[in-house]
């Protein structure tokens, strides 16, 4: 029995919970890979899975199994690509995972120009909000928002992610301009949704970090889209200054300064990251991506020298 390819089946079949996709993703009959995870099963003496004819999972001791084997599989892999691309251009298949507003508004430029500077990589960019596991979801670079991560994972920060709140010059003309957070109550707000919920808006005053009610006008878990009803005079934005930045410059729109501090999180260290295996950094492909985003997007980015 070949047991490297009988766990490298396992792992696809936990993944996807489906053996017909697991057969998709390696060219063979689903028959092929039910047969040797069944000859591993024989082989260990204990069920990995259950099956019925409609839903396939882990069981108890092949969850347990399968956390031990999926680390040394993935290295394993890596060490393959590693030696593989040692002495040639880089190339090959690089899967990114980014914010759907950042990597519209600053990766996707960013990735027209790598592309040209690295033809023989294949670019595969999935743009979401949605969190990921960079090993079980073979993702060789992700960008997200939020706290420092675990530390098993290298991440080298782009952005501080600071919030800021804007508008229409004509929207706060006719509008007025809030001065509080007690002001919000009474305007339009354009909202952004998360992965499960839209996100609320904390303010800070006196008693500390807190909701604050605002009125809806607009929902979207674009960014793109908020920003464009903002440009169309329908309410107040709260976005990051990354993804406000052209919007502000061209005067379309202005920020709107409050006596309290106003974010969508209370407080503490947040940003957007650049996150990767530091295994599969060695990666020619990997290594090049990392650093060319690093100098694209990461601190001072963009800026003028000084003269």
């Amino acid at each position: 029995m070949d047991k490297l390819r009988a766990l490298q089946y396992l792992v696809k079949v936990a993944d996807t919970l489906s053996f017909s996709r697991a057969a998709r993703a390696f060219g063979v009959p689903a028959s092929s890979i039910s047969r040797r995870i069944s000859d591993l099963e024989a082989e260990l003496g204990v069920a990995l899975l259950h099956r019925t004819t409609r839903t396939v999972r882990l069981t108890e001791l092949g969850a347990l199994y399968l956390e031990q084997v999926r680390a040394g599989i993935a290295r394993l892999t890596d060490a393959d690509e590693l030696v593989g691309q040692r002495s040639s251009t880089p190339s090959g298949p690089l899967r990114i995972s980014a914010m759907p507003s950042y990597g519209q508004l600053l990766l996707m430029p960013a990735l027209q120009d790598f592309a040209d500077r690295y033809p023989e990589i294949v670019l595969d960019v999935h743009l979401s909000d949605a969190l990921v596991d960079l090993g079980r979801d073979q993702i060789d670079i992700a960008i997200r928002g939020g706290r420092q991560p675990q530390d098993r994972i290298v991440a080298r920060k782009l952005d501080p992610n600071r919030f800021m709140l804007a508008a229409s010059p004509r929207y706060l003309a006719e509008h007025g301009t809030p001065q509080t957070l007690d002001d919000l109550q009474h305007h339009r707000a354009l909202m952004y949704r998360g992965p499960n919920a839209v996100i609320k808006w904390q303010g800070l005053d006196e008693d500390g970090w807190r909701e604050v009610p605002v009125t809806p006008a607009f929902i979207s878990n674009d960014g793109a889209a908020l920003l464009a009803m903002a440009r169309q005079h329908r309410g107040l934005v709260l976005l990051s200054e990354w993804g406000l930045r052209t919007a502000l410059h061209s005067g379309e729109l202005v920020p709107v300064p409050l006596a309290q501090p106003l974010s969508v999180n209370r407080g503490g260290e947040a940003g957007i990251y650049l996150l990767y295996l530091q295994t599969r950094y060695q990666i020619p492909k990997v290594r090049v991506a990392v650093e060319f985003l690093l100098n694209r997007l990461g601190p001072g980015a963009g800026e003028d020298p000084p003269g």
